[in-house]
């Protein structure tokens, strides 16, 4: 092997060994930051488990709903109200918001 190959083989062996140290130490500091955010990630994944659990369960989630528009007629005609408001004010903003984006 001659010696400029050598030399070559010997930098790229170094660069090698930088960037792999380096690699630990930005793993180690993507664990850290990591840390921060377990505790939301630990509720996303139980909203997740729980969605998962409604859509395979909907025979459960209706009876839950009749139970308590049984149990509290007024107070679930109310909330079924808002719900419905709330449902087309937002079907109204994104129409309203599709039309803008075609304006502008």
């Amino acid at each position: 092997m001659s010696k400029e190959k050598a030399d070559r083989a010997g930098q790229l062996a170094r660069r090698r060994q930088l960037l792999v140290l380096r690699s630990g130490q930005l793993r180690g500091q993507v664990v850290d930051q990591m840390q921060a955010v377990q505790p939301a990630l630990v509720w996303a994944d139980r909203l997740q488990d729980a969605w998962i659990w409604l859509r395979a369960n909907p025979l459960a989630v209706a009876g839950g709903v009749l139970a308590v528009a049984v149990w509290r007629p007024r107070r679930s005609l109310g909330l079924a109200l808002r719900l419905w408001s709330g449902w087309k004010l937002l079907q109204r903003a994104r129409s309203v918001g599709s039309t803008a984006s075609r304006l502008f």
